[in-house]
């Protein structure tokens, strides 16, 4: 059966203030729960810029690398950061889903006009089955979400 790993996508609280659905992080919550109870490998990811002047952004160890209290990585869950909007550019991400044999990803998280579709389509360009449960998302606007969930689907991603 081919293994599942969930990417939650940069649930920091300095990203997640820019969201247009405050409901979507108890959504996301609750998709990492039923995750979990699947077997699914856990991937939290978090955005940190290559700016040093940008001390809020760029602090590995700052409050900005920080994720959301209920988002907080767990023993065996996977950490990813990336320096860009795109997870993929992490050349780590692929070869340790690929090592363990995921062959599907679930995505949630932060902005889904953003990082989520970028992830998402990069996720069916490597040849991964996708799927976006779009409750579990938040965009910078409503009809960004949308807009991103629609690019998302015809790129081959499913939308629940």
């Amino acid at each position: 059966m081919p293994r599942t790993a969930l990417l939650e996508i940069d649930f920091q609280p300095w990203i997640m203030e820019i969201g247009h659905d405050t409901g979507a992080l108890a959504r996301a919550e609750s998709v990492r729960a039923a995750q979990r109870a699947t077997g699914a490998l856990v991937v939290c990811t978090r955005y940190l810029s290559q700016d040093a002047t940008d001390p809020l952004r760029s602090d590995m160890d700052g409050d900005g690398a920080r994720f959301h209290p209920s988002m907080t990585p767990r023993p065996g869950d996977l950490i990813a950061t990336k320096f860009d909007r795109d997870i993929w550019s992490n050349p780590d991400l692929n070869a340790q889903l690929r090592l363990v044999g995921v062959e599907h990803v679930v995505i949630t998280g932060y902005l889904t006009d953003f990082g989520v579709r970028i992830a998402a389509e990069r996720a069916c360009s490597l040849g991964y089955s996708v799927t976006v449960p779009s409750g579990a998302c938040a965009g910078s606007t409503e009809d960004e979400h949308r807009r991103a969930l629609q690019a998302m689907a015809a790129a081959g991603t499913t939308v629940e």
